[in-house]
């Protein structure tokens, strides 16, 4: 009798252990979008051709993983604009070969970003990232603007093109905070 009662709490104890389920199946972890954070552009960092046309002093751009993006860009006047949308972004086979970028050498990504306030528009670009540094490049490419070509992977940083003419001026540097 003794030998039946340990042969089944035996077998039980093998039905259980069987039955238990594996958790020991790897799981591979999804990189992280490194443009997600809160990166700010301020002074002599904000692209030129934003100081002078917009007279803009200072960028909070906020990257969220969910693809959403909120930019507050303040003026000379210390008046802020809210611009918010969602964005695409895709890793490309280039790196930043800009001698003055502070990203030398970083992948570069193509983004989109699909602007829903305060008024519908699209900016397509790139952007490298290295460490906390990013160079971030974008231009109005809907509504179209007239002779305006938004800068490419392949062209690097100082590939947005306006009338045939290649420009830097729209070469922004973010700290990440």
């Amino acid at each position: 009798m003794k030998k039946s009662l340990l042969f089944l709490f035996a077998l039980i104890t093998l039905a259980f252990t069987a039955c238990s389920s594996d958790d020991s199946t790897p799981v591979t972890p999804v990189p992280a979008d490194p443009i997600v954070g809160t990166w700010v552009s301020d002074g002599a960092n904000v692209a030129l051709g934003l100081r002078i046309a917009l007279k803009t002093k200072k960028i909070v751009a906020t990257f969220n993983e969910n693809k959403t993006y909120t930019v507050v860009q303040t003026d000379s006047s210390n008046v802020n604009t809210t611009f918010t949308g969602t964005y695409t972004n895709t890793e490309s086979s280039y790196t930043d070969t800009l001698s003055t970028s502070f990203t030398k050498g970083a992948k570069i990504y193509s983004i989109v970003a699909n602007q829903s306030g305060p008024s519908p528009a699209i900016a397509t670009g790139i952007y490298a990232i290295n460490s906390t540094n990013m160079s971030y490049e974008v231009i109005q490419t809907s509504p179209v603007i007239a002779g305006v070509l938004p800068p490419t992977a392949a062209g690097g940083f100082g590939s947005t093109t306006i009338g045939g003419t290649k420009y830097s001026i729209y070469i922004q540097k973010y700290v990440k905070q």
